[in-house]
């Protein structure tokens, strides 16, 4: 595994975060942090900790999001048939759930429909054509895909079905033929915030629409929690728009959940006040196992069904998915690190198995990233193609690697640093060969290294409940609004070290120059520190704060990312 590096966030203006913090009432630490956020007066401070809904930006501000309007309209009003189509991840789900669920209260003549991951694979797919035609849908909304489907939505259009694309994914050098493409990073899209989810796009056609037709906002504000999940799921930067959007998510994820989405928080035993890590390590996985290892269709019909009956069977259900999920992955990840481990002298990791489980390869993917932090691709054989996802490390954008290869690939796409492809396998070993040259040429040294970003060096007696409480109100965390990392030394235990589940290390630091404060942490697969740290070894800890809920009683803990013993 990659040793850490600890590097501490360039130097801030430290008149500034004083002053910030004296204006603030708040710990000069975290006056620190907000400037590190580029926040560094009253009124950015108060806007970033008290976000308003009324700051969100006009739909119509979106490159043809009036077309897409008059489109749906259209439809609506003649009472044609509307299929909602989306990817079978979370951000594609979620999309799906929330349309559908808003255009359930306008018209009957609607269905939804998600692409089997191992008939259909990502995108726009043929069979879906074919069902619409066949059923006689005339448009199609498709979220979270679309916007490289150029030879699908071409062929749609011969067939009488339009379409309206909201999607977040990078363009190509060609753009589909549909009715209005709704994305946010087209070249000549003039919307301030262009890194918006899958739904968060969909959310913003819905918003667009209900303004223009008198829409209460009520009325589409109560998907908020769905958008919450697709957002945490889909790791897009927590900045702007999505800050504002997660926050309230968060707060009606909370409060009155949607029923399909309370099935999901029952089953996940989250306890406590759910946060972004809750939907990254509990909701989203159940979600996304659904369509991994049987159809993400039972997702969309779980979220959006009103039958009590039915959605308790389909969350029962989605938890056993959840458990083979875990099962098949585990074994995955064992046979991929063997086979990255013949090829440690490179500078990125391409395994294949044809007989891997296609639905976990990009969980694997990650797990071999973190493990050897390196570019990886995963790959298994479906179909007769071999296919398979990329992950990468921080500062080297896959997708723009993987693209350099396309004369290999049957097709690709994704996001700069999490991508999918598919490939014939005769062209196999061309393609790795080709891949890790571009890899080792374009790649830095330092971009192999992994390094926990440090925000500030703290003493144990700077952490009092009044520190925790504002640092609470920097959620939710995310991309661009990471969760701040600390560091304290010269640490020991004071009894609490103990190994919990054969990996993780339970502790209880305190500080030898301050006994009487003492802090519980965890350190998730550390229990090789477990022997130096129970026999009083001093120790420097990286760490962020979390609060562990159990059996009801919420305390704050340490949640140790990286142990240096003296």
């Amino acid at each position: 595994m990659a040793k850490k590096i600890w590097e501490d966030h360039p130097t801030s203006d430290q008149s500034a975060a004083q002053e910030l913090s004296k204006a603030l009432s708040i710990h000069p630490v975290l006056g620190k942090l907000l400037i590190h956020r580029g926040i560094n007066d009253f009124d950015k401070a108060r806007d970033f900790f008290r976000p308003q809904l009324n700051t969100l930006h006009d739909p119509f501000l979106m490159k043809n999001m009036d077309k897409a309007v008059d489109r749906l309209h259209l439809a609506l009003t003649t009472n044609e048939k509307i299929l909602v189509f989306g990817d079978y991840d979370v951000d594609g789900t979620t999309s799906v759930s929330m349309m559908y669920l808003f255009l359930q209260n306008i018209t009957d003549h609607l269905a939804y429909y998600v692409p089997d991951r191992y008939k259909e694979g990502y995108g726009i797919s043929y069979a879906a054509l074919d069902f619409a035609h066949d059923n006689d849908f005339t448009l199609i909304i498709a979220l979270d895909c679309g916007t490289r489907s150029i030879e699908h939505i071409a062929k749609a259009k011969t067939m009488g079905i339009d379409f309206i694309v909201c999607d977040h994914h990078n363009p190509g050098p060609t753009l589909p033929d549909a009715v209005a493409l709704l994305n946010p990073k087209q070249n000549d899209c003039a919307y301030p915030f262009p890194h918006l989810s899958g739904a968060g796009v969909g959310f913003k056609f819905i918003q667009g629409y209900s303004q223009k037709h008198n829409i209460a906002e009520e009325h589409y504000l109560q998907y908020l929690d769905l958008l919450a999940v697709s957002i945490g799921a889909d790791m897009v930067p927590m900045t702007g728009e999505n800050r504002v959007l997660a926050y309230f998510g968060l707060k009606k994820l909370n409060a009155d959940p949607l029923p399909g989405l309370k099935n999901i928080i029952d089953i996940s035993q989250r306890e406590g006040e759910l946060t972004m890590m809750d939907i990254g390590y509990g909701i989203g996985p159940r979600i996304n196992a659904a369509g991994r290892m049987y159809t993400a269709m039972h997702v969309v019909e779980l979220l959006t069904s009103r039958n009590k009956a039915l959605r308790h069977t389909l969350a029962s259900d989605i938890h056993t998915y959840n458990e083979e999920r875990k099962n098949t992955e585990k074994k995955t990840t064992i046979e991929a690190l063997a086979l990255a481990k013949k090829e440690v002298d490179k500078k990125c990791t391409i395994v294949y198995n044809p007989k891997w489980h296609k639905g976990v390869v990009g969980i694997v993917a990650s797990r071999l990233q973190e493990f050897y932090y390196r570019p990886t691709v995963v790959l298994t054989l479906a179909d007769g193609k071999i296919t398979g996802s990329a992950r990468s490390v921080k500062g080297f954008k896959i997708l723009n690697a993987i693209e350099e290869c396309s004369d290999l690939l049957e097709q690709f796409g994704g996001h700069d640093y999490a991508a999918g492809l598919s490939l014939l396998p005769k062209n196999y070993e061309a393609f790795k060969k080709k891949l890790e040259s571009v890899i080792d040429r374009g790649i830095t040294a330092d971009q192999l290294t992994p390094k926990l970003k440090v925000e500030a060096r703290l003493q144990l007696n700077d952490i009092d409940e009044k520190f925790y409480r504002v640092l609470r109100q920097f959620e939710p965390f995310g991309p661009d609004n990471e969760t701040p990392l600390f560091v304290a030394e010269q640490l020991i235990d004071v009894g609490g070290c103990r190994v919990i589940g054969n990996e993780h290390l339970r502790v209880l630091l305190s500080d030898s120059a301050l006994p009487d404060r003492k802090i519980p942490g965890i350190a998730f697969k550390m229990a090789l520190f477990s022997q130096p740290v129970a026999a009083g070894k001093k120790i420097n800890v990286c760490f962020s704060l979390s609060t562990n809920n159990y059996k009801g009683v919420s305390t704050m803990q340490m949640d140790i990312k990286d142990i240096a013993l003296f």
